[in-house]
């Protein structure tokens, strides 16, 4: 099953549940507008933690949980203070949000990469359980071509650790660290974005339907949320962004170091494409970083950011 099957079947179900709870609370009398409104933000949160993962979730969640604890100040108001029923009410609602936001959402984000492994296991890296480097050299060749058609913005996160945090570590070790910045890296970020281990050791984090300078800001914080996970050093792991619109030739000179042989050929012609786009000329010196033999400590030019960022 593909996820967006399965997260329309998820909301699916759950807007029966609700309109099922609704219908058997009209025989009391119906539900209140408040509960009403509970009920349809328990639907919003879900549909936040299916689409976008934790974060979104949480976001949603907390959004909620403090809407409904504002909707229930009148009944503070009118009765000087919350009965027990009313308490349990209330810690029950918010407990509701934030089990279906943030363990939901965690739970959607890993069965997303878990339906991928089943339906098509060669895109699949089963030292990380993200996706592999065939499936980051498809989904950057498509973004590619979406820029250049239509204009669709994207950035491009490679978060790169140092050789000597693995030096000293045996294979079994090394394992459960990739793992781990697996799973943090792809808990960080949205849904919607994709989170590959390349074959060299670099994660790959793909932004759909993000510019420069948003980013620059996953990068920081991927980087640092990566460090505090090691407890490594800051030059012990670098985050490096890439934009559609100011990086076209490293972003072409990346695609066609990382191309499986099916489609080398295409990422060369998107080499090609992306060499002659005026916004690309700009950073030739990211384009040969990119495509050098040792890009795995790749680090983009600084006099190529935008006034008052840095890139990682």
């Amino acid at each position: 099953m593909r996820y967006s099957r399965f997260e329309q079947l998820a909301l699916g179900v759950g807007a029966l549940f609700i309109l099922a709870a609704m219908l058997f609370s009209a025989h009391d009398g119906g539900p209140s507008p408040k509960e009403i409104v509970a009920q349809l933000m328990l639907l919003g949160v879900m549909a936040a933690a299916v689409h976008f993962g934790r974060r979104g979730g949480f976001a949603a969640a907390v959004l909620a949980s403090a809407i409904y604890t504002l909707m229930s100040v009148p009944e503070l108001l009118a009765q000087q203070g919350l009965t027990s029923s009313g308490l349990l009410l209330l810690f029950t609602r918010i407990a509701a949000y934030g089990l279906v936001g943030i363990v939901g959402g965690e739970a959607c984000g890993r069965l997303r990469y878990a339906l991928a492994r089943i339906g098509n296991s060669t895109d699949f890296d089963e030292w990380s359980q993200v996706f592999n480097q065939r499936h980051a050299s498809e989904t950057l060749r498509k973004a590619m071509a979406a820029h250049e058609r239509y204009g669709a913005p994207f950035a491009l996160v490679l978060v790169t650790l140092a050789p000597s945090i693995t030096a000293d570590i045996g294979p079994q070790r090394t394992r459960t660290l990739v793992r781990g910045v697996a799973n943090q890296l792809r808990g960080d970020v949205r849904m919607v974005d994709e989170v590959a281990r390349l074959d060299d050791g670099r994660f790959f984090v793909l932004l759909p339907h993000t510019p420069y300078e948003g980013g620059v800001v996953v990068a920081g914080r991927l980087a640092a949320v990566t460090r505090q996970l090691l407890g490594a050093r800051e030059e012990s792991v670098a985050a490096t962004c890439f934009s559609a619109a100011e990086d076209g030739i490293a972003l072409a000179a990346l695609a066609a170091q990382i191309a499986v042989p099916a489609v080398d050929a295409d990422a060369q012609v998107w080499s090609g494409a992306y060499s002659s786009a005026g916004d690309s000329a700009r950073n030739p010196a990211a384009a040969s970083a990119a495509s050098a033999p040792g890009a795995s400590t790749l680090k983009m030019s600084t006099a190529a950011a935008p006034e008052g960022s840095t890139k990682q």
